[in-house]
């Protein structure tokens, strides 16, 4: 094989070019993250994931597990009764207190009330001795003007500390009465919170307490008649939903008002009869030869002049057995 020494007559062919370099991906965080690691073992520990390598590596600390709850109609249930039961025992607790702040100033305003009317005793002794010393003064033989002056301004004096007391004392009975219906309203109040049944929203009441009253006392004819029907369970059950939820006695109360209303008005039911009747809740209505009153559109006719002493009771005993 010859050799070749002149390279001048050497033909090459031109390298095709190199093509343009693609553009460089944007850094995600990952990434950032990724070249922030201390070596490369770091850096290969990140790709392969939460593996079970990377659970043993101690620097590494493993992903918290993931919890699924299932909400079921159950939960809801018991979930709501739990808020009821909070709210009833909040209400129940706010009723107390208002009850015991009530009972509080009752007590107060009796105290003072007390005082003040010890006071006015001791004042009117005090004046009648006054007065009494004033008349003897006056029927002396030889009456003296300066002490009769004096004494005379004694009297009146206490006069008007009198009156500013009996004034005093009046105030202090408006209080408390007052305050005696709020405590009853806040009691009855606190025994209607705890009422199982919801009140329908458009029954109006005619005393507060008034259905719960009712619902109590059919607890227990209930209760009495599963007694007697022998259905132990229900009697049970009802035993003590009765003993949870005493009676108020208000009902009772006011059909011993009706009674004694009736009882004191006797044959001749009066316009004074007529007026306590509508201080227990009833409304009346005139008419030409009855008597009308109506409770809670529950009307009932009682004759002006009735026969006998025995149709008022009559009457009576019907309006307790219709409304009460």
């Amino acid at each position: 094989m010859g050799t070749f020494n002149d390279l001048s007559k050497l033909k090459f062919k031109p390298a095709p070019p190199k093509p343009a370099p693609e553009p460089p991906k944007p850094v995600s965080s990952a990434d950032r993250a990724l070249v922030g690691a201390s070596n490369a073992s770091d850096y290969f520990s990140s790709l392969l994931g939460p593996g079970e390598d990377r659970r043993k590596d101690a620097r590494t600390p493993a992903a918290p597990e993931r919890h699924t709850t299932i909400v079921t109609p159950s939960t809801i249930s018991r979930v709501r009764e739990e808020q009821a039961a909070s709210a009833l025992a909040a209400e129940r607790e706010a009723a107390a207190a208002r009850e015991a702040k009530l009972s509080g100033e009752l007590e107060a305003q009796m105290a003072a009330c007390e005082s003040l009317a010890a006071d006015l005793a001791q004042l009117r002794d005090e004046h009648t001795a006054a007065l009494k010393e004033l008349d003897e003064l006056r029927a002396s033989p030889r009456p003296d003007p300066e002490e009769i002056s004096r004494l005379s301004a004694e009297v009146a004096a206490r006069d008007g500390t009198i009156a500013e007391r009996d004034r005093a004392i009046e105030e202090r009975d408006r209080e408390i009465s007052r305050l005696k219906d709020l405590l009853v309203e806040a009691q009855r109040t606190s025994l209607s919170s705890s009422v199982m049944l919801e009140k329908p929203p458009a029954f109006a009441e005619k005393f507060t307490g008034e259905l719960r009253e009712h619902v109590v006392e059919t607890l227990r004819d209930a209760y009495r008649a599963a007694e007697a029907a022998g259905r132990d369970r229900r009697a049970r059950i009802l035993e003590a939903v009765i003993a949870a939820n005493p009676p108020s006695g208000e009902l009772e109360a006011r059909r011993e008002a009706v009674r004694q209303i009736v009882k004191d008005a006797g044959s001749n039911l009066d316009a004074s009869a007529i007026a306590e009747l509508e201080k227990i809740g009833f409304r009346y209505i005139s008419g030409k030869n009855h008597h009308k009153i109506d409770w809670s559109g529950i009307r009932f006719p009682l004759a002006k002049t009735p026969s006998d002493y025995r149709a008022c009771l009559n009457s009576a005993a019907e309006i307790i057995n219709r409304v009460f």
